[in-house]
């Protein structure tokens, strides 16, 4: 009996000696793959890493009855596809478009879907997005109803104001709006950028260098055509990709601009 069991023994082990060579080049390819595998992940995380912009827009567009914001973030244009980027809006914002932004026609841009990668921070709410196919990202929401950033000032001017915080280093940042038609804005540190595809007058402060979480604010002073210096009432607000279009001829052209003055300083 025990000459039996100790071949048996004998066999089982030479068994799994055969087995364990057989197996080996097996063994030897699945962990070459894993390690390939490895390699593919750490690299990808590398390529993704979160770029900060050269320049951001932020552009509060006047429609029928109500105001929303654009903030559109432009990166190098030497950075290379795919790029991760991250673009700040107040907290509690309510968002109505995201989307890639290269300028051309709102139906050919790459619309980031809810829900969207978020977080907040010192007030902000923190969007991450991966640009594939433009350089550009953009972000519109509401102004709510009870926030009006328009007031009279008398003699038949008004005021408007505008107000940005970035959560990264950004070396421009433009506060942009829209006038009606024969608006006139004679504040000499105001920069006209040109009209827009409505007919409206596109105004903006620039500034430059400016830290994280660091507030621009600034006020725009215009005496506009009569009647026309509040929001129109009556007619509907234009939502979604509305302050999109607006922006979209008179901001690429400025963007690069910046971005290129940017590089050169570099």
């Amino acid at each position: 009996m025990f000459q039996y069991l100790s071949l048996l023994v004998r066999n089982c082990l030479a068994v799994l000696v055969i087995a364990f060579i057989l197996l080996f080049p097996v063994q030897i390819t699945l962990a070459a793959q894993y390690a390939e595998d490895v390699t593919k992940v750490d690299a990808s995380e590398m390529i993704l890493e979160v770029i900060p912009f050269e320049a951001v827009n932020h552009y509060l567009a006047r429609h029928f009855n109500a105001y929303s914001v654009a903030v559109t973030g432009f990166l190098n244009p030497e950075t290379e596809l795919p790029a991760k980027v991250e673009i700040a809006i107040p907290a509690g914002s309510d968002v109505i478009w995201m989307s890639e932004f290269s300028g051309g026609p709102l139906d050919l841009e790459i619309q980031f879907e809810e829900p969207s990668a978020v977080r907040s921070e010192a007030g902000l709410d923190i969007y991450t997005a991966v640009l594939t196919q433009s350089l550009a990202l953009q972000i519109e929401y509401h102004i709510d109803d009870n926030s009006s950033p328009n007031r009279a000032l008398g003699d038949g001017q008004y005021a408007i104001s505008m107000e940005y915080t970035a959560h990264q280093d950004i070396p421009f940042i433009r506060l942009m709006t829209n006038f009606p038609a024969e608006t006139v804005v004679t504040d000499p540190t105001v920069e006209f950028m040109g009209e827009d595809a409505e007919g409206y007058l596109v105004f903006m402060r620039v500034y430059t260098d400016v830290p994280a979480f660091r507030a621009v604010q600034g006020e725009i002073v215009y005496t506009p055509p009569v009647g026309r210096g509040m929001i129109a009432e009556g007619g509907n607000l234009v939502g979604g990709i509305g302050i999109a279009a607006i922006s979209a001829a008179v901001a690429i052209v400025a963007a690069a601009a910046f971005v290129l003055a940017s590089s050169k300083r570099r």
